[in-house]
């Protein structure tokens, strides 16, 4: 059963002192969509039209006073983020600006090659803003990195939750395997440092009044700046997105006047971590949390995590486990 859309009186009591005219005998209430955790948003509009997003949340969550906190510190030089009106931690709730539901890829889809590349373009710049930000601007992202340990994070979550749950390659894990994701991990932390959003895809970037918005901010944090424009750009839920269109729109962004200027092998590194961490998730999800629709995404993320190791040869053993898994989705699509 999902999440219910009729308020209970404490959310009716919470909305209403953010949203005076709301009333639930003449507004209307709707949910506007499902995170991969179990938030889960509502939209509210009163018989006036106004409207806003209802955030239903378990306040007791680590990241439930990072997103009340990072549009305020960003307030002045990053106005891509939706203004909170009100939360209310005892009853889990926080009301905020409505953005509309017109996702990135929403807003792509069935348009000409050249509009999915312009789009792309300004969401590259509004990236760019983010990442020039002055470290000092925000103590909340400040007080967490993409160390070593995160990095080996995202690996063993991709050797855990879909070389082994999902596709029951455990097999081609070992010594060589672990030698490599250390590599690779020690290698990403040791890249240059700006602010990033960490979930930096297509589901969390918003088109609103012909503008870029960002939403699903709270694990926002510092990292290498190629972490998220290889999120953006291999983005799995966007299967539009071939290599050419790629390798233009990073070179798009390689051209933009940044603080720490990109270049393909450190695209590569993000990408091959980014890929992976995906792909953890899209096994946890379908397995372990019952969101199977998460499965349709793994073979294009094989794909292009397979297209990222062929040219990072020197990592032979992250490779042939990619390539195994790759197989085996190929040879059993009723995985999916």
């Amino acid at each position: 059963m999902g999440p219910e859309t009729t308020l209970t009186p404490a959310q009716v009591t919470f909305v209403q002192t953010h949203l005076p005219d709301f009333s639930p005998e003449t507004g209307t209430v709707e949910l506007a969509g499902q995170a991969g955790s179990m938030r889960y948003f509502l939209r509210v509009r009163s018989k006036s039209g106004t409207s806003a997003i209802l955030v239903v949340w378990d306040s007791k969550d680590e990241d439930w006073p990072r997103f009340l906190a990072i549009p305020g510190e960003l307030s002045s030089t990053v106005p891509f983020l939706p203004r909170i009106r009100g939360s209310d931690s005892r009853h889990g709730l926080i009301l905020e600006e409505d953005l509309g539901d017109v996702t990135l890829k929403h807003f792509c889809t069935g348009r000409s090659v050249p509009e999915v590349e312009n789009i792309y373009c300004k969401v590259l710049e509004a990236a760019g803003v983010w990442q020039n930000t002055k470290l000092g601007r925000s103590p909340t992202m400040a007080s967490r990195t993409m160390d070593v340990e995160t990095f080996l994070w995202e690996t063993d979550y991709f050797a855990r939750r879909c070389v082994v749950d999902f596709c029951g390659n455990e097999g081609a894990l070992g010594p060589e395997w672990e030698k490599e994701r250390l590599a690779v991990a020690v290698r990403a932390a040791g890249l240059e440092q700006t602010f990033i959003q960490r979930d930096f895809q297509s589901e969390n970037v918003l088109i609103c009044d012909g503008k870029v918005r960002f939403v699903d901010f709270q694990g926002a944090r510092l990292g290498p700046p190629a972490y998220d424009v290889a999120s953006l750009l291999f983005d799995p839920y966007c299967d539009f997105l071939e290599s050419d269109m790629t390798e233009r729109l990073f070179k798009k962004y390689a051209e933009l006047s940044l603080r720490v200027k990109a270049n393909e092998p450190e695209f590569l590194v993000c990408a091959a971590q980014r890929l992976m961490q995906a792909l953890g998730a899209y096994g946890n999800l379908s397995i372990h949390k019952g969101k199977t629709r998460y499965r349709e995404f793994i073979p294009v993320a094989f794909e292009r995590l397979n297209a990222v190791m062929k040219k990072m040869p020197e990592y032979k053993a992250i490779g042939r486990v990619v390539e195994e898994c790759r197989n085996t989705i190929k040879i059993n699509p009723d995985l999916l």
